[in-house]
């Protein structure tokens, strides 16, 4: 069982994806902004920080250069992607993918995410 800070803006989005983690066996924090995201990760450090790129306030590619800066590489950080074509999505995705641990498009699936989990923490899938 991992501990995962869950970093995302849609309510849709961050429900079902904590409902399949939770299934899954791991505990979920979650945290609906970027700035809730990287206060929460400052109280109790997380095994694992899954993030969302593009959000308000504080995007993804921030929380991860942030967390980073912090916690060196003993954090894994898993960012996802809804693969947007705007520029500043683009941005923000080219530097998720220099800084974090892995970088997965959305949609994805119980598997896929499941997977990655279990390779960013060193557990059995």
């Amino acid at each position: 069982m991992a501990n995962i800070l869950l970093i995302e803006d849609m309510k849709g989005v961050r429900e079902s994806l904590a409902m399949v983690l939770e299934k899954g066996g791991h505990q979920v924090t979650q945290a609906v902004t970027g700035s809730e995201g990287l206060d929460s990760a400052r109280a109790q450090t997380p095994d694992l920080v899954i993030t969302d790129i593009l959000m308000p306030d504080v995007d993804g590619s921030e929380v991860v250069i942030a967390l980073k800066k912090e916690h060196g590489e003993k954090l894994p950080v898993l960012a996802m992607s809804g693969g947007s074509s705007i520029v500043t999505a683009e941005n923000a995705l080219a530097l998720a993918r220099e800084f974090a641990d892995e970088v997965m498009p959305k949609p994805f699936s119980r598997n896929d995410i499941l997977s990655a989990v279990a390779r960013l923490t060193g557990q059995t899938a």
